[in-house]
């Protein structure tokens, strides 16, 4: 009487853990109805310069919880015109309330471009480190500082090229 019960238990533990697995197995697949975050393409192919920065200018919108449904997040790439200053640190702004937008932006312009439809940007520069601004109606939008403090910067270096990436996230909730 003593085997037949082990066994018993044993069969047991064996359907509970393959039912376990089974869950476990189906519940992290994607649903056939959600849709994967799709990133729009990030154009190195288009970069023609030999020295100074490239990148794209996307515009993050909606929910990017892992929870959330992805099918209210989207990334879109848009036409902004963008402001090429020296390095540029928080001593050198007059923010607009909290957050990354800048009113003024007290350091040496150094040139202006815009992006193309696709987000693209590239621009020639001398070696040197540069901040990085797109205008959000009047107000200056950045929003990353590097280890020392400088808001959205690209380092050049002799006949070097570097993605500089501009996302806009003020619509966006991570």
């Amino acid at each position: 009487m003593y085997k037949p019960m082990k066994r018993y238990k044993l069969i047991q533990l064996t359907i509970l853990l393959a039912l376990i697995s089974t869950f476990l197995l189906t519940a992290c697949k994607d649903s056939p109805t959600s849709n994967k975050l799709q990133y729009p393409p990030d154009n190195e192919s288009k970069v023609t310069i030999t020295q100074g920065v490239w990148g794209n200018v996307w515009f993050w919108e909606g929910n990017f919880m892992p929870i959330v449904d992805p099918d209210h997040a989207r990334i879109t790439p848009v036409i902004r015109k963008i402001y090429v200053y020296e390095a540029t640190n928080d001593s050198m702004v007059e923010r607009s309330g909290i957050g990354p937008f800048f009113s003024k932006i007290n350091s040496k312009l150094i040139t202006t471009l815009s992006s193309g439809i696709d987000g693209f940007y590239q621009v020639s520069l001398p070696p040197g480190k540069y901040s990085f601004f797109v205008k959000e109606d009047s107000l200056f939008y950045a929003n990353g500082w590097d280890g020392e403090g400088d808001i959205l910067s690209a380092v050049v270096t002799e006949n070097n090229i570097v993605k500089n990436q501009i996302d806009i996230t003020y619509k966006a909730a991570f």
